[in-house]
C-alpha cells in the first residue's frame, strides 16, 4: 500500500473533503509535537513528555494538562477568534486520540500518526476514522496568538505533492 493510500485508508473522510497533504510520512514526530512545531520528537508518555508524566498515556485529561502547560486554555468552540491559536483535541471514551491546530486562515492542520501532515478545511474530516478509534473533536483550547508567525509551514506545506 502506498503511503497516501494508507493515509486515506486510515482517514476515509479526508479523501472526500477539501485538504492538502503538506509533508511526507515520518515517524520523527506526531500530532502533539506538530502543535508545537517540534519536528524532532514524538510527544507521548514513554517517549517525550514534559514532567510530570501521566500514569495513563491515553488519558484525555493528561493531554489537556500538557497543552495548558504550553499556554493553552479551555474554550467553548472551534470557531476562529482574532488573537488566538486554537486546537481541537479528539477523544473517545475519555481517551486521547488526536489533536489538530487551527491556522490563521481558519483551516486546520493535522499529523496522522507516522503518516503525513495535512491541511483540512473541516474538523470532521478526521472524525470516526480507524486511525482515531472513532474519536470526535471533544475539547477545544486556545492560546494568545499575535499573528507574527503566519505559519507558512502548515499553510503551504513542507513539500509539494
Amino acid at each position: 500500500m502506498t503511503e497516501l493510500s494508507e493515509l486515506y485508508a486510515q482517514l476515509p473522510l479526508l479523501r472526500e473533503s477539501t485538504h492538502q497533504v503538506t509533508s511526507p510520512a515520518t515517524d520523527s514526530y506526531n500530532c502533539v509535537a506538530w502543535v508545537e512545531r517540534d519536528l524532532d520528537r514524538w510527544w507521548e508518555p514513554g517517549f517525550y513528555w514534559p514532567a510530570p508524566e501521566p500514569t495513563d498515556e491515553a488519558d484525555l485529561d493528561a493531554y489537556v494538562e500538557l497543552f495548558s502547560r504550553v499556554g493553552f486554555e479551555l474554550c467553548a468552540a472551534p470557531l476562529a477568534e482574532e488573537g488566538f491559536l486554537k486546537i481541537a483535541i479528539y477523544a473517545a471514551d475519555g481517551a486521547f486520540h488526536h489533536v489538530a491546530k487551527q491556522l490563521p486562515s481558519g483551516r486546520w492542520s493535522s499529523k496522522a500518526g507516522r503518516l503525513h501532515d495535512f491541511r483540512h478545511d473541516r474538523l470532521d474530516a478526521v472524525e470516526g476514522a480507524p486511525l482515531l478509534g472513532q474519536a470526535v473533536a471533544a475539547v477545544y483550547m486556545r492560546r494568545p496568538y499575535d499573528g507574527h508567525d503566519r505559519m507558512e509551514m502548515e499553510e503551504d506545506g513542507l513539500i509539494r505533492l
